[in-house]
């Protein structure tokens, strides 16, 4: 089985790795191309990690002027380019019985998809769709189309055989855009320890009063409406901590860094390298997702492999990994007084903090392991490869 991440960090690239490994785990030799210096190791010995691709990582986005930018997106797309020539060598070369996509964003990656699928036609391809639909990187609200875009992933979508998502929102939206007649399946997220690593996880009751916003900040992710909670959990629980962390995507990051001054809350804008994972979640007492959309969220999974509880907002799939007063509290998306009540909730009691944290842990093991994961895939693949 072959996996292909063009990005060598970041969250897709997290979640192909770790579950490559679960792939392997299960008895299969697993091939994993990629881009130079991968954040993550292989998780299994049965992985080969081959960081063979021309690209980049998130955390190379420096701050730039303009015609620099242009000049470095011109660069970037030939990288890409390069690096689609490099993995269709590769897939030539060794026809694996199964190739396994991640996401695609751009039309050379639909376009590449189509040519693979030529290359392979006995090999089984499956896509992992953790967006059904591009979106704008300047408004991660807004569906991406393009005269060129919407045809080439039209094709794409049609050329595998199996399609797996993160909920099953997500299913339903794959159906009604791209009406595919392979199977579509709904997978769990899996867990994160391969960013936890063996890192001590104190409980919420020797933590402090802290809220931690983690991942990209775009414009469905919601920091504005945290920012306009701060106010009233302050007013509760005035020694509150929020802090805000993650890369820069598509929102005015000079703005939010100034309301953040402004409201005293703790921003840290720019990738997270995996090595500070494991401190910001052990200080929370409570890991907020305060977004208008979602398909699902690896930051829930996360936040239940250091068992925190998640306090959310009640969109797309999440409500279907936070389990209301069970795992976390979800509250209505855009509604800062319930979400301001949500989060002083758990920050005055510790040791509700720690029951909805360790039943995440709980759930997280039993249900969303990556053994778990890796086993729904793999049946759905031989399921399909003995109907061909």
């Amino acid at each position: 089985m072959t996996f292909v991440e063009f990005s060598p960090s970041g969250g897709l690239f997290q979640f192909s790795a770790q579950l490559a490994g679960g792939v392997a785990a299960g008895g299969d030799a697993v091939d994993f191309i990629t881009g130079p210096d991968p954040e993550l190791g292989p998780t299994h010995p049965g992985v080969r990690m081959r960081p063979v691709l021309p690209t980049w990582h998130p955390a190379d986005e420096k701050p730039i002027g303009r015609l620099a930018k242009k000049a470095r997106r011109v660069l970037r797309a030939g990288q890409r380019a390069l690096a689609w020539l490099v993995v269709l060598a590769l897939l030539r070369r060794s026809r694996p019985d199964v190739v396994v996509w991640s996401t695609w964003r751009f039309s050379m990656d639909a376009l590449g998809a189509v040519a693979a699928r030529r290359l392979l036609p006995r090999s089984t391809i499956v896509l992992v769709a953790h967006e059904p639909v591009p979106r704008v990187r300047a408004d991660t609200t807004k569906e991406r189309h393009g005269r060129v875009l919407d045809p080439a992933l039209e094709r794409a979508w049609h050329s595998v055989d199996a399609v797996f998502v993160l909920g099953e929102e997500a299913r339903a939206k794959v159906h009604e855009r791209w009406q595919v007649a392979c199977p579509v399946v709904v997978i769990p997220h899996g867990d994160e320890a391969a960013l936890r690593g063996d890192a001590p996880v104190p409980p919420c009751a020797r933590t402090g009063p802290v809220v931690l916003f983690f991942g990209a900040w775009t414009a469905y992710k919601g920091i504005d409406l945290l920012f306009d909670a701060v106010p009233a959990v302050r007013h509760k629980v005035p020694d509150a901590r929020i802090v805000v962390a993650g890369s820069v995507l598509g929102v005015d990051e000079a703005a939010l860094t100034a309301r953040a001054r402004a409201l005293g809350v703790h921003a840290r804008p720019g990738y997270v390298a995996t090595a500070d994972v494991p401190r910001l979640f052990g200080e929370a007492r409570v890991v907020v997702t305060p977004y208008r959309r979602a398909t699902q969220s690896g930051v829930v999974h996360l936040a239940y492999t250091f068992a925190r509880p998640v306090v959310a907002t009640a969109v797309g799939d999440i409500p279907a990994a936070v389990r209301d007063g069970e795992t976390g509290l979800l509250v209505p998306p855009d509604d800062p007084d319930a979400l301001a009540a949500a989060l002083v909730d758990l920050l005055t009691d510790a040791d509700r903090a720690q029951s909805m944290g360790d039943a995440g842990a709980a759930w997280l093991e039993a249900e969303a392991s990556w053994t778990a994961v890796a086993r729904r895939v793999r049946e759905t693949v031989d399921r399909v490869r003995g109907a061909r």
